[in-house]
């Protein structure tokens, strides 16, 4: 199966899987109603009925946010450690929805099985968190030894060691490719060692682990060209959001409504572009180790 191939049969799972894709985006848009919640009650107790809010409608108003800022800074910080705490729930969720996701795209005949993806969220659901930090450390470890490198070779960013600022910018633009390269590995090895831990069913990760960075290295053309053709499908989905949404000023309600409702054809999208990512994933593994 080449990667076009596999890139249609993705497309036919997701939509053959749209309960899972409708039960996806709703349970996302419940979340950002809650997170939206502390943000709506600082607004109403902090603004009230001001028009200085109206002002900031057609776009972004130094101003205005100078000013919130100055008048409501401690009630904003508290907003903020709020929705990280709701951020790390959003991880944890976005966790246990995974190995029902990927259980779903296992099945021979792939199709939304309500019973088979609740018992795989909690069964799966603490090996692929594990997963998530280890992987976590290594993203960590490698940023630090780059920035680490780059350090020791601009003798730290010293303007009394170094004559011109051009040594920095030249291994920057090195340096960069690079990172962003191995950097982009990892997030491969990671997407498919989530679908080896599914498949292998081994509650210890680490031979799964070493086993999925060897078996993306061997096929890393194959794999690298599917994760690039899902990028591009989301870079043209989100520049196709990006050209309608400022096509149009949303400074009155029939336009904020307009916003709405195309900010959440795009947040539908992006779970879709998700599943879409995840089920190509677990189509090549499965055709590269004869599943």
């Amino acid at each position: 199966m080449n990667v076009i191939t596999t890139y249609k049969e993705a497309w036919k799972a997701v939509l053959k899987t749209r309960k899972m894709w409708l039960l996806l985006y709703g349970l996302s848009f419940l979340l950002a109603l809650l997170s939206a919640m502390p943000l709506k009650g600082f607004m109403s107790e902090s603004l009230g009925n001001s028009l200085s809010l109206n002002q900031s409608l057609p776009g972004f108003n130094y101003g205005f946010i100078g000013d919130v800022l100055n008048q409501h800074g401690d009630v904003i910080g508290l907003v903020l450690n709020q929705s990280f705490v709701l951020i790390i729930c959003f991880f944890l969720v976005s966790i246990f929805f995974l190995g029902g996701i990927l259980s779903i795209f296992k099945q021979e005949t792939i199709d939304y099985d309500g019973t088979v993806f609740w018992q795989s969220c909690s069964r799966y659901f603490w090996r692929l968190l594990r997963l998530s930090f280890y992987f976590l450390f290594f993203h960590l470890l490698l940023l630090g030894l780059f920035v680490s490198l780059y350090l020791a070779l601009t003798n730290g960013l010293s303007p009394f060691e170094t004559e011109s600022e051009t040594l920095w910018i030249q291994t920057f633009h090195i340096m960069a490719p690079i990172y962003l390269l191995l950097a982009t590995f990892l997030f491969l090895v990671h997407d498919y060692a989530k679908v080896h831990v599914i498949h292998s069913d081994k509650a210890l990760l680490t031979v799964p682990i070493l086993q999925t960075f060897s078996f993306v290295f061997k096929n890393i053309r194959k794999f690298l060209s599917l994760y690039l053709l899902n990028a591009l499908t989301f870079l043209l989905f989100f520049g196709v959001y990006y050209l309608l949404k400022n096509s149009f000023l949303a400074d009155s309600f029939g336009t904020i409504t307009l916003l709405f409702l195309l900010t959440q054809i795009f947040v539908m999208l992006r779970v879709g572009l998700k599943l879409l990512n995840l089920g190509g994933v677990t189509l090549m593994y499965g055709e590269e180790i004869g599943v």
